[in-house]
């Protein structure tokens, strides 16, 4: 972002300095440079992230826009399972809002990591959630916004930060928030991963700042055993803690066209996992 500032200020000044102050001889030299300046500004530098980033190319100009006006963004960076037994998804409670979910959460900021998100990105943490306990030092953080994009290429690298996706998964279905599962039929699960879902920038609703959230989707494969557990806690029915949703009543959001009412409410990013695919509604 200086960079930019410096470049297009230096062009100026030597347009001026050249039309105003110097000879008529020296004067095209130095409109020339100026101008020459200008257009190596727009063209290799702007327009080179664009082409480079063309999948993107509205992200990375809003991550731009804001970055001028010197705006952070808040960045959540998150992993899902989906867990499908017959035709139904298993979702949990959620501890910060009023929705059930896929299972999983953000990842976590390990202890060499701290030093390089404040120094590489200009990180600070989030301080609209609890960052104590099982949520201590979460992905969930707030950066420039002229540092955005170096910072999701830098996550999606898969380098220096965590990639296992073990801990949200022990935490909430066999011990921590919930204890729903055997530890003897799941002392570790396998699972592909689907693909990622990333959203625009987009205003928060009620918190007043922008923000990205990406999640990387799962699909867990479970052994014989751990299917034949799967289908017993099926049977058992829902609980305050659990539901088991059909993909309908997932992209409702919890609204059955059945009995025409809402049953409970369902995280909008549980139906972006399902469909793969971020939506307004």
């Amino acid at each position: 972002m200086i960079r930019y500032i410096i470049k297009f200020c230096l062009g100026i000044i030597l347009i001026i300095v050249g039309y105003y102050f110097v000879s008529d001889n020296l004067q095209p030299e130095i409109i020339g440079a100026g101008i020459l300046l200008l257009v190596d500004l727009l063209i290799l530098d702007v327009f080179y992230d664009l082409i480079t980033n063309q999948k993107r190319v509205f992200l990375v100009l809003k991550c731009k826009y804001l970055g001028f006006k010197n705006q952070y963004i808040r960045f959540s960076m998150s992993y899902l399972y989906r867990i499908k037994v017959k035709d139904k998804y298993l979702l949990v409670k959620s501890s910060n809002f009023p929705h059930y979910q896929l299972v999983g959460g953000k990842y976590k900021r390990l202890k060499g990591t701290q030093s390089l998100l404040r120094k590489e990105f200009e990180a600070k943490d989030d301080a609209k959630l609890a960052t104590s306990g099982l949520m201590k030092h979460d992905y969930a953080l707030y950066v420039p916004a002229k540092n955005a994009i170096k910072f999701l290429d830098w996550f999606n690298k898969r380098q220096d930060r965590e990639i296992s996706h073990w801990r949200e998964f022990y935490e909430e279905l066999i011990a921590g928030k919930g204890e729903i599962l055997s530890r003897e039929n799941f002392p570790y699960v396998n699972y592909n991963y689907v693909g990622t879902v990333t959203t625009p920038v987009k205003r928060t609703p009620g918190w007043d700042t922008y923000e990205i959230l990406q999640y990387d989707i799962l699909d867990l494969i479970p052994t014989p055993k751990q299917e034949n557990e799967l289908e017993e806690l099926l049977e058992k029915g829902d609980t305050e803690y659990i539901k088991w949703a059909d993909v309908e009543l997932i992209n409702s959001l919890g609204h059955c066209k059945r009995e025409q009412k809402q049953l409970y409410k369902i995280g909008e990013h549980t139906k972006w996992a399902l469909n793969i695919k971020w939506s307004k509604d």
